[in-house]
C-alpha cells in the first residue's frame, strides 16, 4: 500500500489531468473507486490501468529535466535517518537517499517538490540535487527510513533552527513589501511555509500576472482557486478569457500569491474567514496604475479579483462616446442647465462611471463648487471634491448628500441611488438649485421613472426634478483588420430584427474572422450603445397620471425618442457591430 502524503497524491493527478493523461469523467470513477476501496486515488489509478508509474516519472523528468533514481538498488544508511524529521518526510513524500560529500540527493514524486529546495538546504546545511523517482519507489525507501517509528532529537533541533531563520526571512520579506501592519508571525501561515520560500519567484510572477493586464488593456484580473487546479482571467472588452500559461505555478503557490496580493494592498495577511477590501498602486512604465483588490474566502483558498482603474477614462471628452449628434445636443443641454436630476442607468461593467467622469470634465468650471460621492473614488478629477463613503461606520451615499448640501455645492455628484432615502434627498436636491448626477441599475431609460416609482418615490418629484435619463451599454466592436461579411446572417434574420425589407435586402453585414490584432476572437475595443429620455412636459405629464413604462415609452419616440435596439441596429448595417453581439448585449424589444 501507498503511503503517499494527500498533497503529493493531488498533485499528481492535477499533472495527469493538465497532460490529458485522465479526464474529468476518470476523475469522477477514481474518486468513487477510491473511497469504496479504501485507497489511495494514485493507486486507484494504477488498478483502473488510467496511467502508470512510469509515465508519471517521465512527465516529472521531461518538465525538471531531472535525473532518474532506482531506489530499488538503494539502502538507508543511519546518516539519512538523521538527516530530516520524519514528519517532514512523510508530509512532503521525499526520499533522502544518498550523501556525496556535502551534497544530499533526494527522490521527488511531482515537481510541486521543487518548492522545498530552499528550506531543504536550510535545515540539512547542505546542497540539493533532486531526482526523478516512481512513487512505489519512494513510498518503499520512506518506510525503510522510517522504519524505527522515531524522529531523531538532532533533526529536530536542526529543524527548529532553520524555523527560526525561515522566521527571521519571513519578517524581513514582510517589512520590505508592507509599511503598515503587523508582520505576521511563521505559526499563523503554517500552510504558506512552502510557498513562501519561493517568495522571489511569487513576487515576479505576482507582478507579471498585473503587469500583463495592464499593457493588454485588461478591466479585471481573476485569481481562482479550485480544488484540483487555480486559474488566472482577464476580462477583456467585457469578456473573461483564461490565461493558462500561469496554471501551473499558481496552483502550486496559491497561498503565497495571497499573502503576496495582501501585503500589496495593505490587507491583513493572518485574516482568512472574512472577505477584504483594499487598493494597490501599480508602477508601470514610469506611471501609477490603481488596482482596486478584492479578496473573497471560498470553498478552497480565497479568490481575488482586481479592477485596474484606467485613468485615462477620466480624459474621455464626450465627442468620443460615440453619442448621435441629436442626443448629444440634448445631452449638452442638460448638463449646462442650473438644475434638475441626470440619471445613468445600465448594467455594472456598461461604462456608466466613465460617462459620468466625461460630464464632469466638461462642466467643470473654476466658479462652480462640484462635490462627488463615489464608492470608491475610482479616478482623481482635478477641481472636483471627491469623497469615499464608508457604510461599515454609517458614511452612506444618504449622509453624504446631507453633508453636501451645506456645502454650498452647484452640481453635486453621487455614485448610486440605491435607497428611498437617498432618491429623496437627491431630488429635493435638484429642485433647490443644484444639478444632480447620479447611477441606476435599470434595463433602459424608461423603465428608470417606472423603478423611482416603486422606490416609493412621490411622483409630482420625480416629475418636478428629472431633467434627463441616459441609458448605456458596452458592446464589443468588429475588429477592422479581419472583418468578413457573415453569411449566416440572411436578410430574413434581420428583418425580425426590426430592420426594414428595402433595407435587409441591401444590408452587408460583417463579422471578425479572428487575426493577431484581436487575438483571433473577431472583436477589438469597445463602443457605447446608448438610448437618450428627454424628460419633457408630455412626459412629465404623463408620470404624475402613473403612466406605465410602454405608456411612457410610447410618448418618448413620439418625441423622437430613439432606443437602444435602433442604434445597434443602425450599427449592424455600418459594420461595426456583429450580429450576435447585438443579440448578446441587447435583448429584444
Amino acid at each position: 500500500m501507498l503511503n503517499i502524503s494527500r498533497e503529493s497524491e493531488v498533485n499528481i493527478v492535477n499533472t495527469l489531468i493538465d497532460h490529458d493523461v485522465i479526464s474529468g469523467t476518470d476523475l469522477i470513477k477514481i474518486k468513487k473507486a477510491s473511497i469504496d476501496g479504501e485507497k489511495s486515488q494514485i493507486e486507484t489509478i494504477f488498478e483502473l490501468e488510467l496511467a502508470s508509474e512510469q509515465q508519471i516519472l517521465d512527465i516529472l523528468i521531461k518538465e525538471q529535466a531531472l535525473e532518474v533514481a532506482d531506489l530499488s538498488t538503494v539502502s538507508p544508511t543511519e546518516e539519512l535517518k538523521r538527516i530530516l524529521p520524519s514528519n517532514y518526510i512523510t508530509m512532503n513524500f521525499i526520499a533522502p537517499f544518498r550523501i556525496d560529500g556535502n551534497t544530499l540527493h533526494i527522490a521527488i514524486s511531482d515537481s510541486s517538490k521543487l518548492s522545498l529546495m530552499r528550506n531543504l538546504k536550510t535545515i540539512t546545511k547542505k546542497e540539493i540535487e533532486l531526482h526523478g523517482a516512481k512513487v512505489s519507489q519512494i513510498s518503499a525507501f520512506i518506510d525503510q527510513l522510517l522504519s524505527d517509528g522515531e524522529t531523531t532529537v538532532q533533526s529536530i533541533v536542526e529543524a527548529k533552527k532553520a524555523e527560526e531563520q525561515e522566521r527571521e526571512k519571513q519578517k524581513e520579506f514582510d517589512s520590505e513589501f508592507s509599511e503598515a501592519g503587523e508582520v505576521l508571525e511563521k505559526e499563523e501561515l503554517e500552510e504558506d511555509i512552502e510557498a513562501i520560500e519561493n517568495e522571489s519567484e511569487v513576487i515576479k510572477f505576482s507582478t507579471a500576472v498585473v503587469a500583463e493586464a495592464i499593457k493588454s488593456g485588461v478591466s479585471d484580473i481573476h485569481i481562482e482557486p479550485y480544488r484540483f487546479s487555480s486559474r488566472v482571467r482577464y476580462r477583456t472588452d467585457g469578456i473573461l478569457q483564461e490565461q493558462t500559461k500561469f496554471s501551473r505555478f499558481l496552483h502550486d503557490n496559491y497561498g503565497a500569491v495571497v499573502t503576496r496580493f495582501k501585503i500589496m494592498g495593505k490587507l491583513d495577511i493572518a485574516e482568512r474567514r472574512l472577505p477584504q477590501d483594499g487598493a494597490i498602486p501599480f508602477r508601470i512604465d514610469g506611471k501609477i496604475v490603481d488596482l482596486r483588490l478584492s479578496i473573497l474566502p471560498t470553498a478552497n483558498n480565497e479568490r481575488i479579483v482586481m479592477r485596474v482603474l484606467n485613468k485615462d477614462a477620466g480624459n474621455i471628452s464626450l465627442e468620443q462616446l460615440n453619442f448621435e449628434e441629436t442626443d448629444l445636443k440634448n445631452l449638452r443641454k442638460a448638463i449646462h442647465g442650473t438644475q434638475g436630476l441626470i440619471l445613468v442607468t445600465g448594467p455594472t461593467g456598461s461604462g456608466k462611471t466613465t460617462t459620468l467622469y466625461s460630464i464632469l470634465k466638461e462642466v467643470s468650471q473654476p466658479h462652480l463648487n462640484i462635490l462627488t460621492a463615489e464608492d470608491p473614488v475610482e479616478f482623481e478629477l482635478d477641481g472636483v471634491g471627491q469623497v469615499q463613503t464608508k457604510d461599515d461606520i454609517g458614511f452612506t451615499f444618504a449622509s453624504a448628500l446631507r453633508s453636501f448640501l451645506r456645502q454650498d455645492p452647484e452640481i453635486i455628484l453621487i455614485g448610486e441611488m440605491r435607497d428611498k432615502e437617498t432618491v429623496d434627498i437627491g431630488l429635493k436636491a435638484a429642485l433647490t438649485g443644484h444639478l444632480v448626477f447620479s447611477t441606476l441599475h435599470t434595463n433602459d431609460a424608461p423603465s428608470t421613472i417606472t423603478r423611482l416609482q416603486n422606490m416609493g418615490t412621490p411622483d409630482y418629484l420625480i416629475s418636478a426634478a428629472c431633467t434627463l435619463v441616459l441609458a448605456q451599454r458596452l458592446a464589443r466592436k468588429t475588429c477592422e483588420d479581419c472583418r468578413i461579411p457573415d453569411e449566416d446572417v440572411t436578410p430574413d434574420v434581420l428583418t425580425q430584427l426590426g430592420i426594414s425589407s428595402e433595407q435587409a435586402s441591401r444590408a452587408k453585414v460583417f463579422k471578425g474572422k479572428g487575426c493577431n490584432k484581436c487575438n483571433d476572437t473577431g472583436y477589438k475595443g469597445r463602443m457605447g450603445i446608448y438610448e437618450i429620455l428627454n424628460v419633457t412636459k408630455p412626459i412629465k405629464e404623463a408620470i404624475l397620471s402613473k403612466a406605465t413604462t410602454p405608456e411612457i415609452k410610447k410618448i418618448a419616440v413620439e418625441e423622437g425618442f430613439r432606443t437602444m435596439q435602433d442604434m445597434g441596429r443602425e450599427m449592424i448595417l455600418s459594420g461595426d457591430l456583429n450580429f450576435r453581439e447585438f443579440d448578446r448585449v441587447l435583448s429584444s424589444e
